[in-house]
């Protein structure tokens, strides 16, 4: 049952209820969501053990398995694309476990498979009982093998948000990329690891290799129209789609934050119709978006987690061609300092907001604008059009002392790391 209670645990995204008795968690969840759970995660672990006599000694081939956290994407789209371009697929089998796996559009390269990750399947756990690489952004993957090497990509490099406790990693994990050695205490905090451990390696980050590269960005997958600038906003996870978890106990009728009434957005729209500056609201793809109202205006575009696979839409991608982000407690604004534009942190909820943030000051990992009103918002934006950039020095200093890496290697670091 350890196997179960971890998946579990990963599942209802916490460590609270991994104890929990069968029946108590039927009275909780209901019988559906029981039976999700069991065809997503226990009935895979059936399979595994039925295999197991016929695949444990089974040498381990030269394969690596991929997880990101909305397929494709993150750490483990940007390592995968690296590994494509290198030319790593000619030695290596690379297997996707997909979250959407009938939304999957694109030709795969040679020697490229992918296999749906939540539906049970003997082939997805041969993969796993003889795969020599295990690597995820998002759920990973417990190791089958003692001489398997497991690594934690993570889908947010830092983050000011809370998540000690709803980080549920395999106690049997090799390595989890950090981001310097400021931050890998924070990281093992958050993991609810001892520090200092060997698990926490500081190698940068693949998906910010981007930022450094002269790949195209992904605004114009949404509009052909030019604008005077462009603003991303992305606001973190707050309402899970899944489960019953808020981590907010503030009203957002609207699904977002600052805005409590169709006239305020309309004013809003205004304000940027006139300046002709466009603002992409991107909810996060785990968001309950079932009573979100905001919807599309003139100069507002909003992407969910459904759209932005309609698309193919990459946030890091769409971050590099932006002018600037508003963000609040999410990695977003973290990772967003690498593409050193203009950024705003809404703290609009920060006393509602129930997991509260990873240091006591939050100002010692902040360099931006703090918006808490609409009308710090429209200072924010004002500024941004207007070409100011007030904590261009204060960015740099906060990049630095988060980051040990800023030079678009963290892919290549990676794989000379794993001796591919």
């Amino acid at each position: 049952m350890k196997g179960f209670h971890y998946y579990l645990c990963r599942r209802l995204g916490g460590r609270m209820e991994i104890s929990m008795n069968p029946l108590k968690y039927l009275r909780k969840h209901g019988v559906k969501h029981a039976w999700d759970v069991f065809y997503r995660y226990k009935a895979d672990l059936i399979i595994q053990k039925a295999m197991r006599p016929f695949l444990k000694n089974k040498s381990l081939q030269d394969m690596i398995i991929l997880e990101s956290h909305n397929d494709f994407d993150c750490n483990g789209g940007a390592l995968y694309d690296y590994l494509i371009t290198n030319g790593y697929n000619e030695k290596y089998k690379l297997v996707w476990l997909l979250k959407h796996p009938e939304e999957i559009k694109r030709e795969l390269p040679h020697n490229v498979v992918w296999v749906a990750q939540y539906k049970p399947g003997f082939r997805k756990n041969y993969y796993k009982w003889v795969a020599k690489y295990l690597l995820a952004d998002q759920d990973c993957e417990m190791k089958l093998r003692d001489e398997q090497i497991s690594v934690y990509t993570t889908h947010g490099s830092v983050a000011l948000k809370q998540c000690r406790g709803l980080m549920c990693l395999p106690s049997d994990i090799n390595y989890c990329l950090t981001a310097s050695d400021f931050y890998a205490p924070i990281d093992a905090y958050q993991l609810m690891w001892d520090y200092p451990n060997d698990k926490l390696v500081v190698l940068g980050f693949p998906a910010h290799d981007v930022f450094y590269s002269d790949i195209t960005g992904d605004l114009a997958k949404i509009t052909k129209q030019m604008y005077e600038k462009t603003i991303l906003w992305m606001p973190t996870f707050r309402k899970a789609r899944f489960n019953a978890r808020n981590d907010s106990t503030k009203d957002q009728p609207f699904g977002i934050p600052l805005f409590y009434t169709e006239s305020d957005l309309k004013e809003f729209n205004k304000f940027l119709k006139i300046r002709n500056i466009l603002v992409i609201i991107k909810l996060h793809p785990k968001q309950d978006i079932r009573d979100i109202r905001i919807a599309d205006y003139s100069n507002i575009c909003v992407l969910t987690g459904d759209s932005v696979k309609k698309l193919d839409i990459d946030n890091y991608r769409l971050m590099k061609d932006v002018d600037a982000l508003i963000s609040d407690y999410s990695s977003a604004a973290y990772d967003f300092l690498q593409a050193n534009k203009p950024l705003a942190y809404d703290l609009s909820d920060l006393n509602e907001y129930k997991l509260g943030l990873v240091v006591e000051d939050p100002h010692e990992m902040m360099a931006g604008h703090e918006v808490r009103s609409i009308k710090d918002l429209y200072q924010f934006i004002e500024s941004v059009y207007s070409g100011q950039d007030v904590f261009h020095d204060e960015r740099q200093e906060l990049l630095k002392k988060i980051y040990k890496y800023h030079d678009g290697n963290s892919c290549k670091r990676l794989v000379e790391f794993l001796g591919l």
